[in-house]
């Protein structure tokens, strides 16, 4: 079965590069907005691995990111952080935050993959050492 994947990003053009990227190997939902996604994932189940910017409308990525992390509902899902911010700073506070990957844009949509793939293998690798 397809793992799902949900996307954040305020950027039209990106998501579609995105879900293009990804629909492939994956279930991708993609939404321009934390407020629509949150709805989403409270709807229709956790995604396997959330992928977002930081700069986004009405509630920031990091904040979002903060805030997810420190939910126990939603707290052991990856998050990839993909963003045009280049600086140490920003990198480290998401990681910090709990981001499990910060990739620069643009970005090679291999290596996005790549990681996408890893992340999910590793859930699952954790998932089976506590059931």
């Amino acid at each position: 079965m397809k793992k799902k994947i949900l996307v954040i990003d305020d950027d039209e053009a990106m998501r579609w590069l995105i879900k293009k990227m990804l629909e492939k190997d994956y279930i991708v939902d993609v939404f321009s907005n934390v407020a629509n996604a949150l709805k989403h994932m409270n709807q229709f189940g956790h995604p396997d691995v959330i992928v977002t910017d930081i700069h986004l409308p009405v509630i920031d990525g990091k904040d979002f990111l903060t805030n997810l992390k420190t939910n126990g509902l939603y707290a052991g899902i990856p998050v990839v952080v993909i963003s045009s911010f280049r600086d140490e700073k920003t990198k480290s506070y998401c990681l910090e935050a709990g981001a499990d990957e910060y990739i620069v844009k643009p970005f090679n949509p291999e290596k996005l993959i790549e990681r996408l793939d890893n992340l999910i293998t590793n859930k699952r690798k954790e998932n089976s050492l506590i059931n």
